[in-house]
């Protein structure tokens, strides 16, 4: 299965009133997050959440630019560096290493933990909408190692904890693919992901997601669900591993009466 071809890497709860307070989960830390905050006191947060070279390592500065719709929403730059800590500034920046298009809404869904960035911006088609839409400004994409600094980016700008924990559940995921998918870790050469098969769900169901370049590794960690593997059909089970090398076509779904979830990984030249 192909996790999402995100744009910026191909190139590249309703609004609450009142002072209603949630505690925000393991990927906010230890920060109260109010429900109807703007968006410039919510991306400050994150920004003061940094890190620096303690989350990830690059040279000079990555622009990030952020277009928030909705009411309390606008448009902010932060800047960072290898130094811990920015500032979220107002206006969008004239040059931008990386943007981030979404919802007053939904950044208050990240804010509290809900959702992961990269799950937010999983795609089985490039045409599929997303809640957080990303994309690369055009001197960044031109650098070698733009897409891995996206990918590492994504995971450690949008995850305010330390260590950094990423939630998975039904409530944490999106529909991907034809099953309900999480996302766990993006690097160089790997990706993995949670994904959960509800009777109904068929995963890899088009033809076009069946085969990859790259290997595999399915790690059933509930229940049991059918699976099609090189034509073989067959039963997968909570405690069972299955290896599909690159080329093999492998798709996975749920019959009345099953219920499955798993832990996909990919890796290798082309993950």
């Amino acid at each position: 299965m192909h996790w999402s071809r995100m744009r910026a890497v191909i190139l590249a709860t309703t609004l609450a009133v009142g002072p209603l307070m949630v505690e925000a989960s393991a990927q906010g830390g230890a920060v109260r997050s109010n429900v109807s905050d703007s968006a410039q006191v919510i991306l400050q947060r994150y920004a003061e959440a940094w890190r620096g070279r303690q989350e990830m390592e690059f040279q000079g500065t990555l622009v990030l630019g952020f277009w928030v719709r909705g009411e309390q929403g606008g448009e902010y730059t932060v800047a960072l560096s290898e130094a811990a800590g920015s500032v979220t500034r107002e206006g969008a920046p004239p040059q931008y290493d990386i943007g981030f298009e979404l919802d007053i809404d939904f950044l208050r869904r990240l804010d509290r933990g809900e959702i992961g960035a990269l799950t937010a911006m999983g795609q089985a088609r490039s045409s599929d909408p997303i809640p957080l839409s990303p994309k690369l400004g055009p001197e960044f994409s031109k650098r070698p190692d733009a897409p891995l600094l996206f990918r590492r980016l994504c995971s450690h700008f949008w995850n305010r904890g330390w260590p950094e924990i990423t939630r998975f559940s039904e409530s944490a995921a999106r529909a991907v693919h034809g099953g309900n998918a999480a996302v766990l870790v993006y690097d160089r050469e790997f990706r993995s992901a949670w994904y959960q098969l509800k009777p109904g769900m068929h995963i890899n169901a088009d033809a076009r997601d069946q085969t990859n370049n790259f290997p595999q590794l399915i790690i059933v960690t509930r229940g049991r669900f059918s699976a099609r593997l090189d034509g073989r059909e067959l039963i997968l089970s909570e405690g069972q591993a299955v290896f599909i090398p690159a080329g093999m076509a492998h798709e996975f779904w749920a019959e009345a009466g099953q219920y499955g979830e798993l832990i996909w990984t990919a890796f290798g030249e082309g993950a």
